[in-house]
């Protein structure tokens, strides 16, 4: 899709992190950034009284979110299906229109071609025990290796969100490392109701009441986020909040700026108050770049990253504001 201002038509970060981080802190008060708005409307559907603010530098992820709100107030189901991808893969479709669902989609489409069709990959995930073989249907083919040194090459991923996506990883380790984690996910025990899984292999979501993201199993009748498009050091009274969840914000930051953002979180969130990040592909123990003003919980962080559905990141991280 061309000249697309959406980069991430979904959140590809499991919501039931920050959700249980929520449980386990009371928080009442949660910032988060938006991208396509999949966590905020899960937690506001988990948690209806928990006030969220939704922090976005790209106004076009915003307004992606004011459209999901839209579309799950729409008393048409089978409408409401086509509009989140429910059984469709539409490229138009809320859940599939951005910029990395358009590279998903060409690696979707040259697996289809090269490697096995789309019925065989259908049925891995609509027959169940039929992810058993899934070695030998996908990862025994030749073209299974090839699929991902063409889709997640670093020119690729340059020419689509420029050199800060990719500048703490190894040059040319994007192929392997995202191969080795689908891999892994696709022969994990819960591969067949994964709907991080689905959207990537199928292009849509399974109407199977396990295989939905929440927010779509139970929508909310109210969401009542603040959104402020900015970053982060643009967010009055930063103390207000009790959870921070920065995604993998840092992963797209030169260290200067990381440096920058942790001296802003160091100087304005309240004592007692927790952070949450991811890292992709990126080996940096941001944790020692806090300091002795947070402390964190890597136990808590290994337990999160073992529950991570969506399986894209090396490493999960909790800090508490001493």
């Amino acid at each position: 899709m061309r000249d697309n201002k959406v980069q991430f038509a979904v959140v590809r970060e499991d919501p039931m992190v920050e959700a249980e981080l929520v449980r386990l802190t009371n928080a009442n008060n949660v910032l988060l950034i938006a991208s396509g708005g999949c966590t905020a409307l899960t937690l506001q559907t988990l948690f209806p009284d928990l006030h969220i603010t939704l922090i976005d530098f790209n106004p076009a992820q915003l307004e992606r979110v004011r459209e999901k709100i839209s579309a799950l107030r729409d008393v048409d189901e089978t409408r409401r299906h086509r509009k989140f991808n429910i059984g469709t893969s539409d490229p138009r479709g809320l859940n599939q229109s951005g910029n990395f669902e358009s590279l998903f989609r060409g690696l979707r489409e040259f697996i289809f071609d090269l490697v096995a069709d789309e019925a065989e990959i259908r049925r891995l995930f609509e027959e169940e025990g039929r992810l058993a073989n899934v070695a030998e249907v996908l990862f025994s083919s030749k073209y299974w290796r090839v699929a991902f040194d063409l889709y997640f090459s670093d020119s690729l991923l340059n020419a689509m969100f420029g050199t800060d996506a990719t500048q703490h990883a190894e040059p040319g380790s994007y192929p392997r490392y995202f191969q080795t984690l689908f891999e892994r996910g696709l022969t994990a025990a819960k591969a067949f109701d994964n709907y991080f899984l689905h959207h990537v292999f199928l292009g849509y979501y399974l109407q199977r009441p396990n295989s939905l993201p929440y927010y779509l199993l139970a929508p909310s009748t109210d969401y009542h986020f603040q959104m402020i498009e900015g970053t982060l050091d643009q967010v009055p009274e930063l103390q207000r909040f009790d959870l921070i969840s920065l995604s993998n914000i840092m992963d797209w930051m030169p260290l200067v700026e990381i440096n920058s953002l942790i001296g802003h979180l160091q100087n304005e969130m309240r004592s007692g108050a927790s952070v949450l990040y991811r890292q992709l592909n990126n080996c940096t123990d941001l944790s020692t770049y806090f300091g002795n003003s947070f402390e964190f919980n890597p136990a808590l962080g290994v337990q999160f990253h073992e529950a991570e559905r969506s399986l894209f990141y090396s490493s999960v991280h909790v800090g508490k504001r001493r």
